[in-house]
């Protein structure tokens, strides 16, 4: 596994934790592409139960979802802190 995945992986364990099998059905991403087609800037945005967790900004989907990954992780960790 790469580092560019591991907030990713984070967040996914911690909604195995707290959902068990069906985290994923509590977990959406959006995406915005901004700029032009050879230079685009992605922000993607992270919700749970449809609130919004994190949100992070990169040069490709996967790096902004991992920055959105890693901002809803460490929200999370802290207002879940008591359940874990």
């Amino acid at each position: 596994m790469s580092n560019a995945e591991q907030n990713r992986l984070g967040l996914n364990n911690l909604l195995q934790q707290r959902y068990g099998p069906s985290a994923a059905d509590h977990l959406r991403w959006e995406y915005v592409k901004d700029g032009a087609d050879n230079n685009p800037t992605w922000t993607c945005t992270v919700y749970i139960d449809n609130i919004e967790y994190g949100c992070g900004s990169g040069g490709n989907k996967g790096s902004a979802k991992e920055k959105a990954a890693g901002a809803a992780l460490a929200q999370l960790r802290e207002q879940w802190a008591h359940l874990l």
